[in-house]
């Protein structure tokens, strides 16, 4: 504006800040950049939304954080119900974990698996395996109740960036038949219990087509590697998996599409699992204890315990097909606070796997 005024008269020639001829023309220009700003934000904010609204493709919502509890009892002469909506309180966590259905231990029975959801949605509802819970109500003859496998599914809420990720393997995946799509469609795959919840998903998959490496293989022949992420993945979601990716009918009739090309076979197989063991000795800064301490009535976790989970998450959260490497394991340990030096004693040398098999967690010594 300022540019145009000097351009097209000679009667104002004081611009500088504060003159009179300037204020009267910054004032417009600043509302006037006001409403281009406003209007790129709400077309950044709208043009996603309106997309997302036009695919149907709403973000994922939080998600509590589902699994098992093993419960041991003295064996009695008379059978114990555990009733749905017991309450399990953790030891790590203030969060409560409610049984979603009643289980009975017969008569002279000591164990018992109940499902169990948590009542607070978020990660945070996510629990390492082994911890131990206490019981309200409480059955007669309570030895322990600890949960044998991790808790790993609950989730946040999607934020925007992921929804955008997940957008774009949606849309690689509408020309179906190609690998892209495959992927997309493994992702889909999950188990429910009569509740609804999630109990079990793929959490890792791995496409592979044989004839690429063997040329005696047929062409039209694809295999689907997946994995639950926790270990011992069900054949209720390898059949779940193999329904969204042949296409099924619905509970009203309705025709859903699968994920492969017409006249490929895609067998659908649980990965291998590979454990791993690992050991090593941790050297602490002075000062730093090694194991669990109780300090003014409240349990502070040792580094023994901080390495072990983190080795744990580590060796949980290997794709399909990725090695194990001793060097990101020593690093994990070595950025421990109060880690002075660590010295692995196994595994001898790097785990490596192939697109078949899954490194899980063995026995974490430290």
């Amino acid at each position: 504006m300022i540019n145009r005024m000097k351009a097209t008269q000679t009667s104002l020639t004081d611009f500088n800040i504060g003159a009179v001829s300037r204020t009267l023309i910054e004032a417009p220009a600043i509302e006037i950049d006001e409403l281009y700003q406003k209007m790129f934000i709400g077309l950044k904010e709208a043009i996603p939304v309106s997309i997302y609204q036009a695919f149907n493709f709403p973000p994922l919502p939080a998600q509590a954080a589902t699994g098992t509890i093993q419960v041991a009892i003295a064996a009695l002469t008379t059978a114990t119900v555990i009733n749905a909506g017991t309450a399990f309180t953790s030891t790590v966590s203030a969060i409560a974990y409610v049984a979603s259905a009643t289980v009975t231990i017969p008569a002279g029975g000591t164990l018992v698996n109940v499902p169990v959801a948590a009542s607070t949605i978020g990660s945070s509802s996510n629990l390492v395996q082994g911890v131990a819970f206490t019981m309200t109500p409480s059955p007669g003859g309570f030895v322990s109740a600890t949960n044998p496998a991790p808790f790993i599914n609950g989730q946040d809420a999607e934020t925007a960036d992921a929804q955008q990720a997940r957008f774009a393997a949606y849309i690689a995946s509408l020309p179906r038949g190609i690998i892209t799509s495959l992927y997309y469609g493994l992702s889909l795959a999950n188990v429910t219990d009569a509740n609804g919840n999630v109990i079990e998903k793929v959490v890792y998959s791995n496409v592979i087509e044989p004839w690429l490496t063997d040329q005696t293989q047929p062409v039209s022949l694809v295999n689907c590697y997946i994995h639950n992420g926790v270990g011992s993945t069900s054949t209720a979601l390898q059949s779940a998996a193999q329904q969204v990716i042949y296409g099924y009918y619905d509970a009203n009739g309705n025709a859903v599409p699968g994920y492969k090309g017409a006249g490929v076979k895609v067998p659908i197989i649980i990965a291998t699992e590979v454990p791993v063991n690992v050991a090593g000795a941790i050297t602490p800064l002075s000062g730093i204890a090694l194991t669990d301490q109780v300090v003014n009535g409240v349990a502070v976790p040792g580094l023994n315990t901080l390495a072990n989970a983190a080795i744990f998450t580590y060796l949980q959260g290997r794709p399909i097909g990725q090695a194990a490497l001793m060097a990101e394991i020593t690093a994990l340990v070595m950025a421990i606070p109060g880690v002075y030096n660590y010295v692995p004693s196994q595994p001898a040398a790097d785990v490596l796997v192939n697109g078949t098999q899954k490194i899980m967690p063995g026995a974490i010594a430290l």
